[in-house]
């Protein structure tokens, strides 16, 4: 396991604790950080031990979130893509406390271009809510924001052997896979904060790209059920995110560099 000194005494706030953001809280926690997590679930903050819980929905904020942002840092990991609700939440965080902010995205933001896409390129779709709440995070002079655009999440619960049940099949299945495991996330979102890397762009990917139809048989083997049936078609349209920028300035080695490589028989996801 890494080792994130900076990250003693840091007041972070994480909106969001499902599948990620509870596991990230924690992980800070363990470093020492100071930790506040919201989520929208009473059910769910019940749940959370040894962590400073709060009830949080963007689309209806109380007082309890003024209570939430008193942080130094805080991680937005939310699936909600109101951007009325995101302008009114991010009022109350030019208000709190909070100079530095992680807005975690999704490298969904780029077209199926048929090519390798770079956060240099330029290719976001400015029509795509989530980029559009990217631009209103970046746009604040009251904290400064990384945005870090993760690929397809896999791991734990999200076991991709189990993505087609139920009769589903394989659309598009030549084209590449863009893929993150949960055990790269969670030290990359770290790191960012530990090295006080703000400002910045970030695509998080898996190295290898192989097709839908590769990938997604490998995994159902792993769980010893019979492969998805793959949709016949001559158009084949994809993206292969590229991650070099990430790899160079956090020095990152990735856990899982290989999606073909994960032993998915394993409790692992």
């Amino acid at each position: 396991m890494m080792a994130f000194t900076n990250l003693t005494n840091r007041k972070i706030s994480v909106l969001g604790g499902g599948w990620l953001g509870y596991p990230l809280a924690q992980e800070l926690k363990a470093f020492g950080a100071d930790v506040n997590i919201a989520t929208r679930s009473k059910q769910r903050l019940d749940t959370y031990n040894q962590l400073t819980g709060f009830l949080v929905d963007i689309e209806n904020l109380t007082d309890d979130v003024n209570a939430f942002l008193n942080s130094d840092v805080l991680v937005v990991n939310i699936t909600n893509k109101n951007i009325a609700a995101f302008k009114a939440l991010i009022d109350k965080i030019e208000d709190s406390p909070i100079k530095q902010v992680i807005f975690i995205s999704s490298t969904s933001v780029y077209p199926d271009n048929n090519s390798v896409i770079s956060e240099s390129d330029g290719l976001e779709l400015i029509e795509h809510p989530l980029y559009q709440i990217e631009s209103l995070f970046k746009q604040s002079d009251a904290f400064v924001t990384t945005i870090i655009r993760f690929s397809g999440l896999i791991g734990y619960e999200r076991h991709p052997g189990r993505f087609f049940r139920n009769g589903k099949v394989i659309k598009n299945a030549q084209a590449k896979v863009n893929l993150i495991h949960r055990d790269d996330c969670l030290p990359i979102i770290c790191q960012v904060i530990n090295d006080d890397i703000w400002s910045e762009d970030f695509n998080v990917c898996s190295d290898t790209h192989p097709n839908k139809k590769e990938f997604y048989t490998y995994a159902a083997q792993s769980l010893g059920v019979t492969p998805a049936a793959c949709e016949p078609t001559d158009v084949v349209a994809f993206k292969v995110i590229d991650n070099n920028k990430i790899k160079h300035r956090l020095n990152y080695r990735f856990i899982y560099p290989d999606v073909m490589a994960i032993d998915f028989s394993q409790d692992l996801c």
